[in-house]
């Protein structure tokens, strides 16, 4: 199932402070940007969109 969401952040904003203000936890979620993957310490600025995909774990 495919749901898709849009949400707006005032920036300069972490992508951290996003998950945190979202309710994910760091291990629960990739974050995607432009094919790349980024770290909870990388600093989003206005007009960058962000994906966020779900981690699952069958260990």
């Amino acid at each position: 199932m495919d749901r898709e969401k849009t949400y707006t952040f005032k920036a300069p904003i972490t992508v951290g402070k996003v998950l945190k203000e979202l309710g994910f936890l760091p291990y629960e979620v990739i974050v995607i940007s432009k094919d790349k993957l980024l770290t909870r310490d990388i600093l989003l600025k206005n007009g960058d969109e962000i994906e966020l995909r779900s981690v699952y774990s069958k260990g």
